[in-house]
C-alpha cells in the first residue's frame, strides 16, 4: 500500500509534529514521508484537518472465541474494534477453554496473523479461572501474553494472589477485577436510592474498595506489578491514589461507560446497563472523570463484553452482565468529557500499548504507520460490525466520527 494522507492534524507528544498540520506518505507499514507533499503514485485521501493519533488500543475486551461464538468471534470483534478506532487489542480468555496454558495463547496470537489488527492474548492467572491454582503465566508470557487477568472473576484467595504477584514479578503484571464476590452476593446494579426506588438487590460501593485495598497490600507485601481494572467508584480511586503516593508498581483504569452513564439509566430497566461493576453515582462519575484527567487513570477501557438476544432481552435479574461498545464509545466520550488530546493519547494509545507490551507509536520519518483518525464531521452509528446485541449507542449520532484507522499496511474505515 501506498496512501498519501493530507491535511492531517498531528496528536502525538513524541512527534516533532505534533499539533501541527501535515501531509503524511505512508509506504506498506512505514511512514516515509511527513510534510507539504504529493505524489503521482499512491492512493491520496485527504483527512481535512481530522486528528491523527497514534494507534488507539484496548486493554481488556471480550471476543467470545473461543466459546460464545454466538455472540462475537474474532472476525466480527475485531472488525468492530476498527470501526471505533482500534488498532490493537487485549483478548481476554471468558470462554471454554481458557487462555491457561500455551495453547490457550497461541491461539489468539495465531489469529492475530490473520486478523486485520493486532490481537494479544491475555492469559489467566489461575487454572480455568477458578482461584485455586495458579496457571502457567511463565510459558504463557514467552508465547506472547503481556499480562494475566482472570477476567470479572475476583481472586477471593488472597494467598493465591500473593503467590501470582509473587511468581510474575519479574516478567509480567497481575491484572484484577474489583469486586469482592462476597459482598456482591447477588447484586444487580448499583447500591443506592434508585436500586431502592426501582426494586433490584444493589452490590455496595463497598464490594470494591475493600477488595482493592486487600490487593494494594498484598502488592506492598510483594513488591509485584498490579493492574487494577474497571475502577467505579470514588473511594476505588482514592485508595489507588494512595498507592501511587506510596510509590507501589499499580496502574489503574476505568471503563468508558461509567463515565457516559450513572445508575439513573437503568430505572428504565434496559438490560444493555446490567454491568459489571455496576454504573454507579453521579458523585461517583464525577471523582471517575476528574481521575482520568489529573493523571490518576492510566487507562480507559471499553471493556466490550458482548451478548446476543437471549442473554439480554428478558427480565433484569435474569440478564448476563456486560455492554458492546467498540462502536461508538470513543466518539461518544470525546462528546460528553472535555479532554486535552494529549491526554486522549495518554489513555488510549500510550498508557494501554506500553500495558500491553507493544512498542510506542511515533508519528514521524520512518515510524510505524499505526493511526487513528478522529474527525469532527459527526457519525451516525447505524450499520454495525459487530454481533452484539448489547451496545446501548445503537442508533445514536455523535458529533465526533471515527473515519479510519490504518494499521498492518491497510487503511480501513475510509
Amino acid at each position: 500500500m501506498q496512501l498519501l494522507i493530507k491535511n492531517a492534524h498531528i496528536v502525538d507528544i513524541n512527534s516533532p509534529y505534533h499539533l501541527q498540520t501535515v501531509d503524511v506518505l505512508i509506504e506498506g507499514d512505514t511512514i516515509t514521508a511527513i510534510g507539504k507533499l504529493t505524489s503521482e503514485t499512491a492512493q491520496v485521501w485527504d483527512a481535512a484537518g481530522a486528528f491523527v493519533y497514534p494507534g488507539m488500543a484496548e486493554l481488556h475486551s471480550d471476543f467470545g472465541e473461543p466459546g460464545n461464538e454466538e455472540s462475537e468471534n474474532l472476525q466480527s470483534g475485531a472488525a468492530a474494534a476498527a470501526a471505533g478506532g482500534f488498532t490493537a487489542v487485549g483478548v481476554v480468555s471468558n470462554g471454554h477453554p481458557y487462555a491457561d496454558n500455551k495453547t490457550g495463547v497461541e491461539f489468539i496470537a495465531h489469529k492475530s496473523d490473520q486478523s486485520p489488527i493486532h490481537l494479544i492474548p491475555i492469559g489467566t492467572v489461575t487454572k480455568g479461572r477458578a482461584g485455586e491454582e495458579l496457571s502457567e503465566m511463565f510459558d504463557m508470557h514467552r508465547h506472547g501474553s503481556p499480562f494475566f487477568g482472570d477476567y470479572k472473576h475476583g481472586i477471593t484467595n488472597a494467598n493465591v494472589l500473593k503467590l501470582a504477584l509473587l511468581y510474575s514479578r519479574s516478567f509480567g503484571r497481575i491484572m484484577v477485577h474489583p469486586e469482592d464476590d462476597n459482598l456482591v452476593a447477588g447484586g444487580k446494579m448499583n447500591e443506592g436510592e434508585t436500586s431502592t426506588f426501582v426494586g433490584l438487590k444493589g452490590t455496595p460501593a463497598l464490594s470494591e474498595y475493600l477488595r482493592i485495598a486487600r490487593d494494594l497490600q498484598l502488592l506492598e507485601y510483594t513488591e509485584g506489578a498490579l493492574h487494577v481494572a474497571s475502577i467505579s467508584t470514588k473511594e476505588g480511586i482514592e485508595a489507588i491514589r494512595a498507592a501511587k503516593a506510596k510509590g507501589l508498581n499499580v496502574t489503574c483504569s476505568v471503563n468508558i461507560h461509567h463515565l457516559l452513564y450513572t445508575d439513573k439509566v437503568v430505572s428504565s430497566y434496559d438490560t444493555r446497563f446490567k454491568v459489571s461493576p455496576p454504573l454507579r453515582t453521579s458523585e461517583d462519575q464525577q471523582v471517575l472523570i476528574t481521575a482520568v484527567a489529573d493523571g490518576t487513570v492510566d487507562c480507559l477501557t471499553v471493556d466490550h463484553l458482548p451478548k446476543d438476544i437471549e442473554q439480554k432481552q428478558c427480565e433484569f435479574d435474569n440478564a448476563s452482565f456486560g455492554m458492546a461498545g467498540f462502536e461508538g464509545a470513543v466518539c461518544h466520550l470525546l462528546d460528553a468529557i472535555d479532554l486535552d488530546p494529549e491526554r486522549i493519547q495518554a489513555l488510549l494509545s500510550t498508557n494501554p500499548r506500553a500495558i500491553l507490551g507493544m512498542p510506542e507509536i511515533c508519528i514521524n520519518e520512518g515510524g510505524v504507520a499505526e493511526l487513528t483518525v478522529i474527525s469532527q464531521e459527526g457519525q451516525d452509528w447505524t450499520g454495525f460490525a459487530s454481533k452484539a446485541f448489547n451496545n446501548p449507542m445503537i442508533g445514536s449520532t455523535t458529533k465526533h466520527a471515527v473515519k479510519a484507522v490504518v494499521v498492518k499496511g491497510a487503511i480501513l474505515g475510509e
